[in-house]
């Protein structure tokens, strides 16, 4: 009874938090097919025929085109800039054994405790002076900055996890830390370099702070900053809103339904060592 009881709790928790996370979703979907009088009136209605013509709008008008490609520049390059400087990172803390690893880790996660606000104006004024700013290369030189810490820290738990004495027979056959990196360590890294993949993409492609501050012109903006666009002082059209909403939220998805399994065994794994 007592397990049943316990079961029916998990399940109801579950679907609460699904229905959290899902309800927002559709009821901008649904939002971006009707008028914004339709939705002025009635904002949890449906409207016949749906309004396919406000994604045209919102691509056209907002040059989502432009934007969408500068976004998927800053994400990708995020990503390999991140996941090439963490994984050695967290190979040496965790495998290798070298003198003050514990306090370089240490410095590592202070990354994780600093806010970006309290460090951005100096950020920004360092930038500039080595004429990064407006530029997608210190766009993507400030979000690898700031991910590499959680990347690091997620990564270095997996390590720790994997079996000594697969990395102790490599040696005995011979094989460097460069090649035991890369053919023994790297392949059962796998789910944790995944999960950094989907966590970090959608970290950066969702980031606002940084693009508003170093991307100040129009040729190089990214899709949170477009969004802005469509909201005025005294009104805004919400029906383009969301049509610009579901289209900057599109690759995301896509990116975690191809990597939802790594990304979940990523997170999972290493997280009792």
């Amino acid at each position: 009874m007592n397990r049943a009881l316990q079961r029916m709790s998990i399940h109801t928790a579950l679907v609460v938090m699904a229905l959290v996370s899902i309800v927002p979703l559709v009821w901008i979907w649904a939002q971006s097919l009707r008028t914004s009088s339709a939705t002025a009136a009635n904002p949890f209605g449906l409207e016949w025929p749906l309004r396919f013509e406000n994604y045209v709008t919102a691509w056209n008008a907002g040059r989502f085109a432009d934007y969408l490609l500068n976004s998927t520049i800053v994400a990708a390059g995020t990503v390999a800039l991140v996941v090439a400087l963490a994984f050695p990172a967290a190979y040496a803390l965790a495998v290798l054994r070298v003198r003050w690893a514990d306090a370089t880790f240490m410095l590592f996660l202070l990354g994780l405790m600093i806010p970006i606000w309290s460090i951005i104006i100096p950020l920004f004024h360092q930038m500039r002076s080595l004429g990064l700013v407006n530029t997608l290369t210190g766009a993507i030189l400030v979000e690898a900055a700031l991910g590499l810490p959680f990347a690091i820290f997620l990564l270095r738990a997996n390590l720790r996890a994997l079996p000594r004495e697969l990395i102790e027979a490599g040696r005995i056959d011979g094989a460097g830390d460069l090649r035991l990196m890369w053919s023994v360590v790297r392949p059962l890294a796998v789910p944790a370099l995944g999960a950094i993949v989907v966590f970090q993409f959608m970290t950066s492609w969702n980031e606002l702070i940084v693009p508003l501050f170093f991307l100040q012109t129009d040729d190089v903006r990214t899709l949170p900053i477009g969004l802005t666009f469509f909201q005025g002082r005294f009104t805004t059209d919400t029906a383009v809103l969301a049509a610009g909403t579901t289209i900057a939220s599109l690759p995301v998805v896509i990116i975690y339904l191809i990597f939802n399994r790594q990304f979940v065994a990523g997170l999972t794994a290493g997280a009792t060592k």
